[in-house]
């Protein structure tokens, strides 16, 4: 019976030589008391330059290793077994891992992978990260987000576009439209009868018939004015009239309705406003209701007499186009705004024959 040969010893740093690529990672072991700077590093060993020649008893023991990784504002520590060897140069000594897939290797492995990825690069002795801050996305979560970005951009856009609109047109009322202060009175249409002359309401009949007299007058002049009612119809006395009440000339005494009913609109328009009318300004009746008419203003012979008596509120009558108002809308109140046309107007005012 034949004799094989048995075979040899494997070498204890078989696993070692030639076996991972050394990287040049930066690193510090701590042996003891002893602090070596790394100059490379693999899965299998780090290699550390040592100050002199290795101490042949030092050769071959084993010692719990402290491997410091420096990074900007923090450090990674591990704590391996590790046996003493000669390195692959002069001057430089390798630390060979006891249990390379120890519990110190998923750290290692992930030093290692992000080196080689250029996620982490060397500043001196320290490393730092110039990876990703986050993980990648996928093609179609990218595209969402962009979808979503883009969507919100033009939702920006449009409100903002919007808020410029209203800021504009806010500065247009601001710059074009005006109201005036004195509320308007939707009354019945018919005919005045005014004082003719400066004095005191000496008599006042509102039942008269036609071809009495209505109301008289005691001039200051000293004449007895006396005044016919035309006609058979219904008779208003103007309000702060009364027998004994003294009058100005062209002041309302009463108002007499025929038998057609009819609308008038009757305000007080500042001088400031009716100078706007005069000047192109467009005369716009609101309503309460949301309706908006165009009126025109109506100068009477009153509105001259007061204007020339200082007062800041002048009498006037709005004119409407026909039809644009009924019986039902009297004792409805309103508004009169003046607007400003952005390329000129026709003054909407005009002179009451009398």
């Amino acid at each position: 019976m034949m004799q094989t040969d048995m075979p040899g010893a494997v070498p204890h740093d078989f696993v070692f030589d030639s076996e991972h690529p050394i990287l040049p990672i930066p690193f510090t072991a701590h042996i003891g008391d002893e602090k070596l700077d790394g100059s490379g590093l693999s899965i299998a060993a780090a290699y550390v330059s040592a100050p002199g020649d290795l101490d042949p008893s030092f050769e071959g023991t084993r010692h719990i290793v402290k491997l410091q990784f420096d990074f900007e504002g923090f450090s990674i520590t591990l704590f391996p077994e590790m046996r003493v060897a000669r390195g692959t140069k002069d001057g430089e000594v390798a630390l060979q891992f006891m249990d390379p897939t120890g519990g110190h290797l998923p750290q290692l492995r992930y030093i290692i992978n992000s080196f080689i990825a250029g996620d982490f690069v060397t500043m001196g002795s320290m490393l730092a990260y110039s990876g990703p801050t986050e993980p990648k996305k996928d093609k179609v979560a990218e595209k969402e987000d962009r979808n979503r970005r883009l969507i919100r951009s033009v939702a920006v856009a449009v409100i903002s576009g919007v808020l410029i609109l209203l800021a504009l047109n806010l500065m247009r009322v601001r710059l074009t439209e005006s109201y005036e202060a004195r509320p308007v009175f939707i009354v019945r249409s018919g005919s005045e009868m005014r004082a003719t002359s400066p004095g005191q309401v000496a008599f006042l009949n509102p039942q008269a018939s036609q071809g009495e007299v209505v109301y008289s007058i005691a001039a200051n002049s000293g004449d007895m004015l006396n005044f016919k009612l035309p006609c058979d119809c219904e008779v208003t006395v103007s309000d702060g009239i009364f027998e004994g009440a003294t009058v100005l000339p062209i002041d309302s005494i009463l108002t007499f309705f025929g038998s057609s009913v009819d609308v008038k609109v009757q305000t007080q328009m500042s001088i400031e406003g009716l100078s706007k009318a005069m000047n192109g300004d467009h005369v716009t009746l609101e309503m309460r209701d949301g309706r908006s008419i165009p009126v025109t203003v109506s100068v009477t012979s009153a509105t001259n007499t007061a204007a020339q008596r200082g007062d800041l509120f002048l009498p006037v009558t709005l004119v409407a186009e026909p039809g644009t108002l009924s019986i039902e809308d009297i004792g409805k109140p309103a508004r009169v705004r003046l607007s400003k046309p952005l390329f000129g107007g026709k003054a909407d005012v005009v002179t009451e024959q009398s």
